[in-house]
């Protein structure tokens, strides 16, 4: 049957005069407009038959503007530690990101293993398991935080001790350390909602979520750090009420617009069909955070000796860098919906297109907004931190921002094997970073001192890009072959991705997948 068929539209009314100077962003208003299709049916046109840029555009401008917004955010919330607070408290800040990366990587487990199993649910048409998906990932999430709080407070002096603070730095860090852990139940329970909101094509939606967030937050930090003068405690704090505030958001969004979410413990389960796949691929995501938990710890213990001036220049930096990074992690997570659910639908050609034109949106949002950062990076690093930290940060900011377009590849592959459900080949390559960052870090702060330390992340950042590629040659060969078999049998092996990147021909099938709506492209 012709994909426009399943948008309620003739096949000839959409397809009828291929030959017409219409432009594919012009047929892809017509369907959705003259057809007054549904917000519902616009978020599966996206994930199923629009032209693969429009689709990745749609679904991934909305999610890296909301994470590029929340990472200026955090640039703010240096600024308000680093100004009304001490520089102790502003080092409290970077010491207590272990217990960050902690929380995410139990978020990410039943987050991100959630969301990409309810794609490929819906890709599938398989819609009657979902509710089990999502009711399981709810109180999956709140179980786990509250367990992690309990443990949090109850070792809160050793964690305190083991992240490195000390002296002046140790009371600012161990309250903030304690306040993060309170908020580790909402905080878990909002990053979950907010990716299941997005598996089901809601990217805009998502991003609202995310800016309602901002402006609580940037209210609660005029509140509790520039006015009460509550320092590092005050950012942890204005973290919790945000959390809050966004469950409130998506949980009514959820309730009220989609047809398979469900919180009901009626829909609570453990069985192995839903516990199986959630946490073989959110294990990829909790490995992901889990090193940035080890790292940072090894960053803080090996930074301490060069003084409080370069463990804040560390944290000021990635709070800088998360701006361009943010932006490419947000195309990267808005591809996901997309593999995902072609992947559950078995549409080979379309997933191939899917993952060309997201490499050439990640890397090249990577680079362009990475030179502006880099060029004005003095004035940054004074307005994030202040003085005393420009002439450490000056090289710190540059070596990160040099390995963003090699994190912009990592973090694409890595999205691609979970929205595909290839959990050994997502944990194998975000495990990888972490070895490369142990083995780097420990030769340059040994070999180079300082500047070893700083180059570290560039260098971790290349070689699992590397390692990465050869994990996508082999898994990721073997996961076209599976959708291939979904749908039929295609003798043509594909061509490579080095190939599949160059220039096209007018006239390329894989080409027009990705700049015309499906229907158009049937008719070709």
């Amino acid at each position: 049957m012709p994909q426009a068929e399943h948008l309620g539209v003739p096949e000839t009314q959409v397809a009828g005069d291929t030959a017409s100077t219409a432009s594919a962003d012009e047929l892809s208003r017509e369907v959705l407009h003259q057809n007054n299709l549904s917000e519902d049916s616009r978020n599966i046109y996206f994930l199923k038959d629009a032209p693969v840029m429009r689709a990745l555009l749609a679904l991934g401008i909305p999610m890296a503007t909301g994470l590029a917004i929340t990472a200026i955010y955090n640039v703010v919330n240096s600024y308000f530690v680093g100004h009304f607070g001490t520089v102790e408290d502003l080092a409290a800040l970077i010491f207590g990101f272990p217990v960050v990366g902690v929380i995410t990587a139990l978020a990410g487990l039943f987050g991100v293993g959630a969301s990409t199993l309810t794609a490929r649910l819906l890709g599938e048409g398989n819609t009657a398991r979902i509710p089990a998906v999502t009711s399981f990932a709810v109180y999956a999430s709140l179980i786990f935080g509250v367990g992690l709080a309990v443990a949090g407070i109850f070792f809160v002096d050793p964690l305190t001790r083991l992240m490195g603070a000390g002296g002046a730095t140790y009371e600012p860090t161990r309250w903030f350390v304690t306040v993060l852990f309170l908020g580790a139940p909402p905080w878990m329970c909002m990053f979950t909602l907010e990716q299941l909101v997005r598996a089901e094509g809601y990217a805009k939606q998502s991003m609202y979520g995310l800016l309602w967030g901002v402006l609580a937050n940037l209210v609660l930090d005029v509140l509790l750090i520039g006015v009460l003068r509550m320092g590092a405690a005050g950012s942890g704090w204005a973290l919790m009420g945000t959390n809050v505030a966004c469950i409130i958001y998506y949980m009514l969004f959820l309730t009220a617009k989609s047809k398979n979410f469900s919180w009901s413990l009626k829909d609570f389960t453990l069985s192995a069909d839903v516990l199986k796949p959630v946490l073989s691929v959110g294990s990829s995501q909790m490995v992901s955070s889990l090193f940035l938990v080890v790292s940072a710890l090894v960053l803080n213990n090996l930074a301490v000796k060069y003084g409080d001036a370069a463990v804040a220049s560390f944290g000021v930096s990635i709070r800088l860098i998360m701006v361009p990074q943010t932006l490419c992690t947000g195309i990267c997570m808005g591809s996901i919906p997309l593999f995902a659910y072609t992947y559950g639908a078995g549409n080979r050609e379309r997933l191939r297109a899917a993952l060309k034109v997201a490499v050439l949106l990640s890397v090249g949002t990577s680079a362009v907004f990475s030179i502006p950062v880099w060029a004005f990076r003095d004035w940054a690093l004074y307005l994030a931190g202040g003085p005393s930290i420009i002439t450490a940060g000056d090289q710190v900011l540059t070596a990160l921002l040099f390995s963003t377009v090699f994190y912009a590849l990592v973090m694409l592959l890595v999205a691609w094997f979970q929205a595909c459900g290839k959990g050994v080949a997502a944990v194998v390559l975000t495990a990888s970073v972490g070895v490369f960052f142990f083995v780097t870090v420990f030769a340059g702060d040994t070999l180079f001192g300082f500047t070893g330390l700083t180059w570290a992340f560039p260098v971790t950042q290349m070689g699992s890009c590397a390692l990465g590629w050869l994990c996508f040659g082999r898994a990721g060969a073997r996961a076209s072959g599976s959708v291939k078999k979904r749908k039929h049998r295609i003798s043509r092996r594909a061509t490579s991705l080095t190939q599949g990147l160059l220039p096209p021909r007018i006239g390329d099938t894989h080409w027009n997948r990705a700049f015309m709506p499906t229907a158009q492209v049937d008719s070709l």
